[in-house]
């Protein structure tokens, strides 16, 4: 989705894109603590918060010159797209590191499905909710993305063929949208599938199923 709409929050002035990501993390956030334990709300937050740390200092790879000219930028500014992927890629090796310690059995699985799956959906309807979008690209995400996540969270199988119903399924929504594939959504969507797969694998090697 294109960002069209700027927001000011007392002197802080943020795209529509942020405001979204942020309220997304507090409504996922708050489901998995309402959902289920309070281990996986704390996962979920841990991960969050390296994510934007992340982002955020990923500034100093992608516009070095501008944080030693002006260091105060690192609150201003991020690392753009660049920091999108580097951000995601270090929070799931976070939890791949906790594998382990998480011990993802079959039911330990689904409340990760659900922070992966609800942080997408409730992040690309808040965008369409929060910009200026054209109508046929705001209904059919707000519709078949709301239906999608609904079905699969009450039926959930196992991760893997969860993630990969849920992402084919958000690929086919984005042909319908500005960007297109090309989006960074998309991308962050097939990056998150993988990890999902090879926890799955690890946790039936483990368990002997393969």
């Amino acid at each position: 989705m294109i960002n069209t709409e700027w927001y000011s929050i007392r002197a802080l002035t943020l795209p529509a894109t942020a405001i979204a990501l942020l309220a997304t993390f507090f409504i996922v956030w708050l489901i998995l603590r309402i959902q289920f334990s309070k281990k996986w709300s704390d996962v979920y937050s841990d991960a969050v918060f390296t994510f934007i740390i992340v982002w955020k200092l990923s500034l100093l790879v992608t516009d070095f010159k501008s944080v030693v000219s002006y260091p105060i930028s690192l609150l201003y500014f991020n690392g753009g797209t660049i920091g999108v992927y580097v951000g995601v890629i270090v929070a799931s090796l976070q939890i791949w590191r906790k594998r382990h310690k998480l011990g993802f059995d079959e039911r330990e699985m689904i409340p990760c499905s659900w922070a992966i799956i609800l942080t997408q959906s409730i992040y690309q309807m808040l965008v369409v909710l929060l910009n200026d979008n054209t109508t046929p690209s705001e209904v059919i995400t707000l519709v078949v993305l709301s239906l999608l996540t609904l079905l699969i969270l009450w039926k959930l199988a196992a991760m893997k063929q969860t993630l990969l119903l849920y992402t084919v399924s958000y690929i086919l929504v984005a042909f319908f949208q500005p960007l297109g594939v090309s989006q960074t959504a998309v991308r962050v969507s097939l990056v998150l599938l993988c990890m999902g797969i090879v926890i799955q694998r690890e946790r039936n090697i483990v368990g002997g199923k393969e």
